[in-house]
């Protein structure tokens, strides 16, 4: 398992550190580089670090996703603390990273309008309820083609930190708003909204998408069969 966490750890750090290092490289020069540019800053990482890591830990990269996955019973939970562990670990050094390089802060999700507290919470649980919906869909069913889940889960960021870029920030993931929120002052009291808002959307999505699976033969686990390979492992004489 020691390597499935260090993948969330490298994974989550990379699809944190891209926009943040895009923000704090626009703060440093003057020059902001858009809405356009931050959701694909959001996007196309993490569709890379599905493509890198997805073999390995599943490539949650989200305590929201994680959680999903468990309620679903995709995903054990006794190994939901040590994923959140990583996940948030990654995503704390990205906004150390960001901040080492560049002097300054920057990257945290602040709302827009902070006083507007239930639309705030409940874009955030939308977006994250779309994100999480094409998660699960396409990373538990055995007939999709595994060129597929990067692709699909890259493109739902994309579009879904254009929807809520202006508002929230379009978070849709803890670990993604902690990281800068540590090297931004007045970013953090703000951090249960971006905990919140993400784990309804997400637990929502995966007992909606269970709901309507069709057929329960093609089901999987996130990661793909973890159990078995960790039985298979164990049958060996492995530390796991």
């Amino acid at each position: 398992m020691r390597k499935r966490y260090a993948a969330e750890f490298l994974g989550t750090f990379v699809i944190v550190l891209a926009p943040v290092a895009l923000a704090a490289a626009g703060k440093v020069s003057g020059n902001d580089a858009g809405l356009v540019a931050a959701a694909l800053a959001s996007g196309l990482p993490v569709l890379a670090m599905v493509y890198a890591f997805g073999p390995i830990s599943a490539a949650h990269f989200n305590p929201a996703v994680t959680l999903g996955f468990a309620v679903a019973r995709r995903f054990p939970w006794r190994y939901v603390p040590a994923y959140w562990a990583s996940q948030l670990a990654g995503a704390a050094a990205a906004g150390a990273t960001a901040w080492g390089i560049f002097g300054v802060g920057a990257g945290a999700h602040v709302p827009a309008h902070p006083a507007a507290v239930v639309q705030n919470l409940a874009l955030e649980a939308v977006l994250a309820f779309f994100l999480m919906l094409t998660i699960i869909a396409v990373a538990t069913d055995r007939r999709v083609s595994g060129t597929a889940p990067p692709l699909a889960i890259g493109l739902t960021v994309v579009f879904c930190v254009l929807i809520g870029g202006p508002v929230t920030g379009g978070s849709m993931n803890p670990a993604r708003s902690f990281g800068p929120a540590l090297f931004v002052p007045g970013a953090l009291p703000y951090m249960w909204l971006y905990v919140l808002g993400p784990m309804l959307g997400a637990v929502a999505a995966a007992l909606a998408y269970e709901a309507v699976r069709l057929e329960g033969e093609h089901a999987k686990g996130a990661p793909n069969e973890l159990l078995a390979a960790l039985e298979e492992i164990r049958g060996e004489g492995s530390a796991v």
